[in-house]
């Protein structure tokens, strides 16, 4: 209330100053007339003036406003016309201003603040007369026009008592006397007054002394003002002499309310203007009889905008001026405003911006030479300097150079020439990585055509070499490094040969047999230190088993509670085709027609093995398809279990924001990281895995170990996969609004809206909150502007606040505050 107290005080005085100077009248410098003002009442309150030059009386003109009317008198002389909100004229110096305490020039005074109702000196800078309307210092009353001898006001602005020998409203007589014998008593009553019969000199006399009837105590016909208040003549109140058009009652007799288009000022009177059927919304006037002023939410005649506060930044200005780029004033947000004059190359570009290399306008007053905005590169055209690609530059032009060191060092002997193309073998040019360059392809001279010097390894047999095979020179391959043959005992294992090993000594009891073979159990020597026996035969039941030590798990025999060769039972997890009972046997955790296989979803691993735990599973939805497996996170204990992760998002970063790519194309992103940790990914599980429920988790605040979900079931989708629902429009879910909020500890929404379920934009308009997997909400009873989000794959935000990908946002409203809060998300199906 002091702010919007501030704001019409500072809008009155603005208007009290507007009509000092725009209406106000023109002085004559040096003419010989003379000039006389008189003010007189009207009858709706506010002052009239007429002006007398050389003797002739001009007629008064008025120009109406909120406080009953303006008056401006015409002078001889430069001459200020006013019509409608057009001013034409002439004149010389800044206009006269009334209130700034300075006469001027058609002012009779002018006491600065001091100028108002009841002072010496009225808003208008003109004197308070006799017959204003206003009651000034030493008047006891001023009805205005209504001022007369008959009246409660007489002309000279003093109340009519009786004896003052006037007779006024209530007195049958007043012959000024103190006599009470003669024909008029001193309560100004004749003295027959009350004998029930109408004398000459009464105006009635009804035998009685009540004066709220149709005739007073005083013989006179009940009038307004005559102090008693008749209500069978339609009068609501009468205070006698203190009715005024400004007083609680007025000179009609009737109780002054706001939209009477009188000004209640006086006594209990708090109206600032008061314009009759004129008054309300978008008008001068409001409803409630206040000026109607910037920041007040309800725009008046002469403001552009009012959004009901004076901050900048959000539109509309301090001074209810729309804030937009070109209107010549530097708004917020905006680097500058030069009112878009058309030229992008000054210090002001058309969009309000400093101008800047990347912007995508060439500025050559900034030393620009091109500018192809988010095109610049150092690779293309134009440089991210803003400069013209050019051979020397130091950047490679991808189109046109294959290098470039820079002016100083490209050239003869240098990685790159002076055209900018990279020294290579062959060209006769000795680059520092050359050996030599002879610009020949002859291999026989002492340069090989790949620039080096004739050596053992450069892949050219040169005598004594017994081979020569280049890079593939290997002490393990057909040429060794030395350029010799291999041989078994030259103690490099050359796999070539059929060498298994080479120890170059000719013991068959070590690890290497003397044919270069490893010792191996069946190969019948006994492996000192190392095997028990070797009998050299496939026979298990004999006293050495086919592994040469006794019977086990590592054996290689099938034994035991083994379901296949020592995997299975008790004994490691089989590989894939090998025999199983259960899921527990197989390394892929699905066991199926006895035999490891690989499951098509976490659901199928589930029900082959009801006691599976979570854990990372490899999967593969199109069996023998074109897909190959792959590797998943399966959740197995919420709801029964049989979960497939399919996605994980980071609310700290933007990959998985509503308008990202990802969430309807087929790529996958970052699947090397499958399980259920922190590290964002999307799976191939999300292009390939059919489902009929969709399990949503989120995590706030984010940790640092585990990841910890609360988890929201969303079913009934049937689905052939993820991507389809992503590209299918806004598929709708009904858990409900406590359901999505349970997601975060503490989240908040606005009340109405709340569109649930996939791919969800209630109002398809830029920057508007928008979720691919949640629920929006609005604060008003529709959706056409929401402000609140909670959900993974979200974008956009109102009220100077932008939302998370993942988490919730709630501002402008929200039921627990505003929230703009970071989580982590992961989505399952099933």
């Amino acid at each position: 209330m002091i702010e919007l107290g501030l704001r019409r005080s500072v809008f009155s005085t603005s208007l009290f100053l507007a009509a000092c100077g725009d209406a106000g009248t023109a002085g004559t410098e040096g003419s010989s007339e003379t000039s006389s003002t008189t003010d007189v009442q009207t009858s709706s309150g506010a002052p009239t003036t007429s002006t007398t030059t050389s003797g002739v009386t001009e007629p008064p003109t008025t120009t109406q406003g909120m406080t009953g009317g303006m008056t401006v008198a015409p002078t001889s002389g430069d001459t200020t016309t006013t019509t409608g909100d057009t001013t034409e004229g002439t004149t010389t110096g800044p206009d006269p201003v009334c209130g700034d305490g300075q006469i001027d020039a058609g002012e009779a005074c002018d006491d600065g603040v001091d100028n108002g109702p009841g002072k010496p000196c009225n808003l208008q800078c003109q004197a308070n007369t006799c017959g204003d309307g206003d009651q000034g210092p030493g008047e006891e009353c001023d009805d205005g026009a209504d001022n007369m001898d008959t009246n409660s006001c007489k002309a000279n602005c003093t109340n009519n008592v009786c004896g003052d020998g006037a007779v006024g409203p209530g007195e049958g007589c007043d012959d000024g006397n103190d006599d009470d014998a003669d024909e008029c008593t001193n309560a100004c009553a004749l003295a027959s007054c009350g004998d029930g019969i109408v004398a000459p000199t009464e105006q009635c006399d009804d035998g009685d002394l009540d004066n709220t009837d149709e005739c007073t105590e005083a013989c006179t016909a009940a009038t307004c003002s005559d102090g008693y208040t008749q209500v069978d003549i339609g009068e609501e109140c009468d205070d006698g002499p203190d009715n005024a058009d400004n007083a609680a009652c007025t000179t009609a007799c009737q109780n002054a309310v706001c939209g009477d288009g009188v000004l209640y000022n006086t006594g209990d009177g708090g109206e600032e203007c008061d314009n009759g059927i004129d008054n309300g919304p978008g008008k001068a006037c409001t409803h409630e009889c206040l000026f109607n002023v910037c920041g007040d939410g309800d725009q008046g005649p002469e403001e552009a905008c009012d959004d009901g506060d004076l901050e900048g930044g959000d539109g509309c200005s301090a001074l209810c001026e729309p804030e937009e780029c070109g209107n010549g004033i530097v708004d917020p947000g905006e680097d500058c405003d030069d009112g878009q004059n058309g030229n992008d190359d000054d210090d002001c570009t058309d969009s309000c911006e400093l101008p800047a290399c990347g912007d995508g306008i060439p500025q050559p007053s900034h030393g620009e030479e091109c500018d192809l905005g988010g095109m610049n590169s150092d690779s293309g055209d134009c440089t991210v300097a803003c400069k013209e690609a050019a051979c020397g530059d130091g950047l490679v032009h991808a189109v046109d150079e294959q290098c470039d060191d820079g002016a100083g060092n490209n050239g003869p002997g240098k990685p790159c020439n002076a055209t900018c193309d990279l020294n290579v073998c062959g060209d006769g040019d000795k680059s520092p990585s050359e050996a030599c360059d002879d610009g020949n392809a002859d291999n026989g001279d002492t340069c090989t055509n790949v620039c080096k010097l004739a050596t053992c390894g450069d892949g050219f047999e040169q005598p004594p070499e017994e081979c020569d095979a280049g890079e593939a020179n290997s002490n393990t391959g057909a040429c060794t490094l030395a350029c010799k043959d291999p041989f078994c005992g030259d103690l490099f294992v050359q796999p070539g040969k059929g060498e298994q090993c080479d120890d170059g000594n000719l013991s068959n009891n070590d690890a290497c047999l003397n044919s270069c073979k490893a010792a191996g159990c069946g190969d019948g020597v006994v492996w000192q230190g190392v095997e028990v026996c070797d009998d050299g035969n496939q026979i298990n039941n004999d006293y050495c088993n086919n592994s040469c030590v006794a019977a086990s798990c590592g054996d290689g025999v099938k034994n035991g509670g083994e379901t296949d060769v020592d995997c299975g039972g008790s004994c490691g997890k089989c590989g894939l085709d090998l025999q199983c009972n259960a899921g527990s046997d197989c390394a892929s955790g699905f066991c199926s027609n006895g035999k490891c296989a690989i499951a098509g979803s976490c659901k199928a691993i589930k029900q082959a093995t009801p006691g599976a735990g979570n854990g990372v599973y490899p999967i593969d939805p199109d069996g023998a398809g074109a897909q190959p497996p792959f590797n998943v996170f399966c959740e197995m204990t919420i709801d029964g279990g049989g979960w497939t992760l399919v996605l994980k998002a980071d609310g700290r970063l933007a990959t998985f924001a509503y308008p990202a790519a990802l969430w309807t194309n087929g790529a996958t992103y970052q699947p090397q990281f499958p399980d259920l940790d922190h590290n964002e990914a999307k799976l191939q599980s999300f292009m390939s895995v059919p489902f009929a429920d969709v399990l949503v988790g989120m995590e706030y605040e984010i940790g640092n170990g585990p990841l910890v979900l609360k988890t929201i079931k969303l079913p009934g989708l049937n689905r052939p996969s993820m991507q389809n629902l992503m590209n299918a429009g806004f598929v709708p879910t009904g858990v409900g609004r406590g359901a999505w909020k349970s997601l975060i500890t503490g989240s908040s929404l606005q009340p109405f809206c709340n569109t649930e379920g996939f791919n969800s934009m209630p109002w398809p308009v830029a920057g508007w909150p928008q979720v691919r997997i949640g629920i929006v909400s609005n604060q008003e009873d529709n959706c056409t502007s929401p402000d609140s989000y909670i959900g993974i794959g979200g974008a956009g935000g109102m009220c100077q606040v932008i939302g998370h990908s993942v988490g919730d946002l709630a501002s402008c409203g929200g039921d627990n505050g505003e929230k703009n809060l970071q989580a982590f998300g992961a989505v399952f199906v099933r």
